[in-house]
């Protein structure tokens, strides 16, 4: 198959898995730059390829056409990421519609923390209703998206799809830096959408009512953003500065390294159409208290990869956090535990595993 990837920026949750899919068929990415200014500030960095993909930065319409029009011997797949969220994408999904190749959308749910659901299909209706017939694939990030996409009817295969982040260098996790200690982290943005508060709720909740339990644990907090002052503001106020610290915004594979010092990672979010950082964690043998209102939510199906809490509700953080303190300071279980899941996370979520998710969709029958 020869594929060609339409994309905002070059993603390091979908360039792993689109690296493997370049070893075995023609793959070529096509972005209006590398990375965006907004993502490089959050810590992502440039990502750099590792393998032959062709790489084509800020074409012109003429070179998109080119690209439609070059003769191969397979079929062309043309893959849009956001053709309604980034406005760069979709004239080239435009542009796409003159020319016989297969198309699909790789896409999350409706970004509903903004709008609500009906305001979005009100959208569908009236902007997008007019492609469907165009569009042969929806790889849906997350549940939401899956059931959102199947409301509209359509010849479109509706294929379930993951983001995906690549082994961190180095191999092996970090050891835990300290057994005596029970170590969580989040990483993300400081801002209302991500809920950090009610995390910190569920700590205060802990040192009250097992106040020496809660005094062996640290909570490491990756990240900045408009809300740091008032988050910082009540850690002082409750006492927990001796637990909690606040390291500002990190590189991706310094978070990475955080992430794989700790017990568990902790994601409140209000919304999140996927949540990469899932992964991220999963990846290094790291467990995950997930907010049901991320997509990612979905691979926490098991106890031994996490647990799952209502945004709001800080008091099941809490006890959570109590149940499994015990667990984590247990050094032999804990590495146990930690060895399995990244072994299921290989082999479930890891770019080997998204990419043959992506080849068995587009066989033909």
């Amino acid at each position: 198959m020869r594929l060609l990837f339409f994309q905002n920026c070059v993603s390091p949750h979908q360039m792993p898995y689109i690296e493997v899919l370049a070893q075995r068929h023609e793959v070529v990415v096509i972005v209006p730059y590398i990375a965006e200014q907004a993502r490089e500030m959050m810590g992502w960095g440039r990502y750099e390829t590792h393998s032959p993909v062709r790489m084509i930065v800020s074409p012109t319409d003429e070179e998109v056409q080119n690209l439609f029009e070059e003769q191969t011997d397979g079929r062309t797949v043309a893959l849009f990421s956001g053709i309604s969220a980034f406005r760069e994408v979709k004239p080239w999904f435009l542009l796409s519609l003159d020319y016989p190749v297969e198309r699909g959308i790789i896409t999350e749910a409706p970004f509903t923390f903004r709008y609500p659901l009906w305001m979005h299909k009100l959208r569908f209706l009236i902007q997008d209703y007019k492609y469907l017939k165009y569009i042969d694939y929806v790889f849906a990030i997350g549940q939401k998206c899956e059931d959102y996409y199947r409301i509209w009817g359509g010849q479109w295969k509706i294929v379930p799809f993951d983001y995906c982040v690549a082994p961190r260098e180095g191999g092996e996790p970090l050891p835990i830096v300290d057994s005596d200690t029970a170590n969580f982290c989040f990483v993300g943005s400081l801002d209302k959408r991500k809920n950090v508060l009610t995390m910190l709720r569920a700590f205060a909740l802990f040192n009250h009512k097992h106040r020496d339990a809660c005094r062996q644990c640290r909570l490491t907090i990756v990240g900045d953003g408009s809300l740091r002052d008032q988050l910082e503001g009540f850690v002082h106020k409750k006492k927990l500065d001796d637990i909690v610290t606040f390291t500002g915004t990190m590189p991706m594979n310094s978070a990475r390294q955080v992430i794989s010092q700790c017990h568990a990672l902790i994601l409140p979010s209000l919304y999140d159409g996927w949540g990469a950082v899932v992964n991220e964690a999963l990846m290094e043998g790291t467990m995950v208290y997930c907010s049901t209102k991320c997509g990612a939510s979905v691979l926490i199906d098991n106890p031994s990869r996490g647990r799952l809490f209502e945004p709001k509700d800080a008091e099941t953080l809490a006890k959570f956090l109590w149940n499994d303190y015990g667990f984590f300071l247990d050094a032999h279980e804990s590495r146990y535990r930690r060895d399995a899941l990244r072994e299921w996370a290989n082999s479930n979520i890891g770019p080997e595993a998204i990419a043959l998710r992506m080849e068995t969709a587009l066989k033909r029958k």
